[in-house]
């Protein structure tokens, strides 16, 4: 007989805390209801420390402090399952938090510090900043980590590739000539743009009573300048204070943060999919792993499930994203409770871009590129260099070259004979045909590797931060 309470990667019903937990173990002291309860007792107990500090002038002791500061360093699963107990008769997460902090307080000798505990403000102020301390954790500890781990890999591929020409396709169809490791580069140079930039993106918190309006706080003391107070607060846990907050903080700050997350994401979502087609065109394989299996039926099969299996993340974090984005930035006049539903969704899209970033980085470590097939497709499709010769055929006289090679190309596929007998047809001198046929494959363009060393330049840097 199974027993369904019992927690297990088995019985867990997303694949999130299911068949994949052990791939997201890193996201549970941030995210897991134990991990937010131990931040939001952190927020607790520093409150407690800034304004009896602040408003009460005391001067605790440094034992004291530390004394206060183990009460969440040293919480365990057990004193979780204490603040539990509480929740389940007052039905309030954070007041029977609250109730468990006074408890710890009344045992020791700091009970005297107990009417400072919340005083002046509510649950959102304990959430609003726990919340933000949550992202702030995970763009530090997780994800960034994560995104260097895969700039450090496309910086490998593009440098390693950048010499390497190969067919560049519009619409699908061969349209002219690029290197791999260009195209690698434009993923690098996009992908470190959005990554400064969610890197720098400020998350915002509120201090300032049940309604944002600081009333409680100007009850307990009217001399005192509570927006200063409260700000220093909140500056102290690496936030900007949000003075047009209501019961709740606007969630602007937090949609910008995921919002960048989702313009990363779709940025290697793009590249998930050319990486495929690729695969597709020979240009890439996949590495075997012999004691794997690419099919239950099929044992010839060599698949790219890890660029498929991060796309799929993706557009489910993605979606996500947009729905936590088209509903938090609107609460009913100073709060309603939508958003709390809501935003308990937050880890969903984070845990699901966790497990695309380590997909990407395995199917990385599981390509191998095939330079010969990258070959042969250039010596199969010579039309790809029509336009090299079009640009070479009108700065040197011949304006209607455009109209001429439209007549003689179009839909054509072609051979290097084709292409010296239709440089033969332009009015061209014997040097200048000689030099048009080279710019066609035996001229070295530098520009991709420029391009390829601007990205490394961009990458290294983010790379140092």
């Amino acid at each position: 007989m199974i027993n369904w309470d019992t927690s297990s990667f088995l019985t867990n019903v997303t694949h999130v805390d299911g068949r994949n937990a052990p791939k997201l173990m890193i996201l549970k002291p941030i995210f897991s209801e134990f991990g937010f309860m131990k931040i939001r007792l952190e927020v607790m107990i520093k409150y407690v420390l800034h304004v009896s500090k602040k408003i009460g002038k005391l001067n605790l002791s440094t034992s004291d402090k530390d004394h206060m500061l183990k009460i969440y360093t040293d919480l365990t699963i057990d004193h979780a399952k204490r603040v539990k107990k509480y929740e389940k008769v007052v039905n309030h997460d954070l007041k029977a938090l609250e109730l468990f902090f006074i408890s710890s307080l009344k045992r020791s000798h700091l009970f005297r510090l107990i009417p400072y505990v919340n005083l002046g403000i509510g649950s959102e102020d304990i959430n609003t900043i726990a919340i933000a301390m949550q992202l702030n954790k995970s763009r530090g500890e997780v994800l960034l980590p994560l995104f260097k781990e895969i700039v450090f890999s496309l910086t490998k591929l593009a440098n390693s590739e950048k010499d390497i020409t190969m067919i560049a396709r519009t619409h699908g169809q061969p349209a002219n000539i690029t290197t791999f490791g260009k195209e690698v580069a434009s993923t690098l140079l996009r992908l470190c743009d959005e990554i400064e930039i969610f890197q720098h993106s400020a998350l915002d918190a509120k201090c300032s009573g049940e309604v944002g309006s600081f009333q409680a706080q100007f009850a307990v003391n009217p001399i005192v300048d509570w927006i200063a107070i409260t700000d220093s607060f909140i500056r102290s846990f690496g936030l900007h204070p949000n003075h047009g907050a209501t019961q709740i903080t606007p969630y602007d700050s937090m949609v910008r943060y995921l919002q960048s997350v989702q313009r990363i994401n779709t940025i290697l979502l793009d590249f998930a999919k050319n990486m495929w087609l690729y695969v597709l065109l020979g240009y890439l394989k996949v590495k075997k792993i012999s004691s794997e299996v690419g099919s239950a039926g099929m044992p010839h099969k060599v698949n790219p499930i890890y660029f498929e299996g991060a796309e799929g993340g993706f557009i489910m974090a993605n979606g996500i994203i947009e729905t936590l984005a088209r509903t938090l930035m609107i609460n009913r006049l100073d709060r309603d409770f939508s958003d709390s539903t809501i935003r308990r969704n937050m880890v969903m899209p984070i845990a699901l871009s966790v497990l695309s970033y380590q997909s990407i980085i395995e199917a990385l470590k599981r390509i191998a590129i095939d330079h010969d097939a990258m070959k042969k497709d250039i010596e199969k499709h010579q039309e790809v260099w029509i336009e090299t010769i079009k640009v070479y055929a009108i700065t040197h006289g011949i304006p209607d070259a455009y109209e001429i090679l439209k007549k003689k190309t179009r839909g054509m596929v072609m051979t290097v004979q084709d292409l010296v007998d239709l440089i033969e047809i332009f009015p061209l001198t014997k040097n200048q045909k000689k030099e048009c046929l080279s710019f066609c494959g035996k001229q070295v363009n530098p520009y991709p590797t420029k391009i390829v060393e601007e990205a490394l330049r961009k990458a290294k840097k983010l790379m140092s931060l």
